[in-house]
């Protein structure tokens, strides 16, 4: 059995990267599921806030969903 060992130092980029080249191991239509899914998320993030009405998510995480969103259209389209 192979374990798979988890990295809890790698940079937003790194991680970014990653999810690019696991992106374009899918098929096409599971990437634009893949990719929607992604969007979903940006815009739960974008949106979501406390009952105070302040901004749930840090807006640095918030950048990091728009930034990967941006980059998965442009390499794949959607």
């Amino acid at each position: 059995i192979m374990a798979m060992r988890m990295d809890f130092k790698k940079t937003s980029k790194q991680l970014a990267q990653e999810t690019i080249e696991y992106a374009g191991d899918m098929d096409p239509e599971s990437r634009n599921d893949f990719i929607d899914l992604i969007h979903d998320q940006y815009q739960i993030a974008k949106h979501s806030e406390t009952s105070r009405g302040r901004p749930k998510y840090p807006k640095r995480e918030v950048n990091k969903f728009a930034k990967l969103l941006t980059q998965l259209i442009k390499k794949f389209g959607n």
